[in-house]
């Protein structure tokens, strides 16, 4: 006789109670689970949002030009380095009295409220508009202080003005002060996406909550 033949009425039903409590069981899990994750995940906002976020989108990306520059620790930059993942990218110098150091520590507490799997595909770079002086080692030390997962830009002059004149980011030296110069610069923050286009930027001053909120949903149109 078959197992189902053997077992008494009582039986039958127990187990028909246990099948049915078990199947309202997973559908609950699967709807918790679904909410859960519509809940957590980053809801895309309109452009008109994101600007109330301090974020604003180019209407189409925008390609960069060529250039060679290097990084902090002498390797080679060139377009094809910021594919693969998302780039939040800041232009200043590591002699900026003020300005530099209260957006670098900003940038810190926004990557570190970053979930570690964002974290991993978001590389934040300090690009040098005073390359004469910001040469790789004086880079890397500098932002070490912030955080050892940042990565500096630097090189020949014209390559960085190239560079940032494609990402909308102005910067000028200001004439006299002798070596103690000082350069004048945007502390907008501007942003590349995995395929290497810029897509737009942070307009500063910045506001983590703000950024953070703006970033994830960016990532999703993306």
């Amino acid at each position: 006789m078959s197992e189902e033949k053997q077992l008494s009425p009582t039986a039958k039903r127990d187990r028909g109670i246990r099948l049915t409590v078990l199947a309202i069981v997973s559908i609950a899990i699967i709807l918790v689970g679904g909410f859960f994750y519509a809940f957590t995940r980053a809801r895309v906002m309109t452009m008109e949002e994101l600007k109330s976020q301090g974020a604003y989108l180019y209407e189409n990306p925008r390609l960069l030009p060529n250039f060679t520059l290097e990084n902090d620790r002498g390797e080679r930059i060139t377009p094809t380095t910021f594919q693969g993942q998302w780039s939040v990218v800041f232009f200043g110098f590591t002699y900026c009295p003020d300005v530099c150091p209260t957006t670098l520590a900003q940038l810190k507490a926004f990557y570190l409220e970053l979930d570690p799997e964002v974290q991993a595909d978001t590389q934040i770079w300090l690009a040098s508009v005073d390359p004469a002086r910001d040469t790789p080692e004086q880079l890397h030390s500098y932002l070490d202080f912030f955080h050892p997962a940042f990565r500096g830009i630097t090189g020949d002059f014209l390559e960085i003005h190239r560079f940032a004149t494609s990402l909308n980011i102005p910067f000028t030296k200001v004439p006299g002060g002798g070596s103690n110069y000082l350069v004048e610069h945007s502390a907008n923050v501007a942003l590349i996406n995995p395929k290497g286009h810029s897509v737009g930027f942070f307009k500063a001053p910045l506001e983590i909550s703000k950024m953070k909120r703006a970033y994830l949903s960016i990532r999703e149109y993306y």
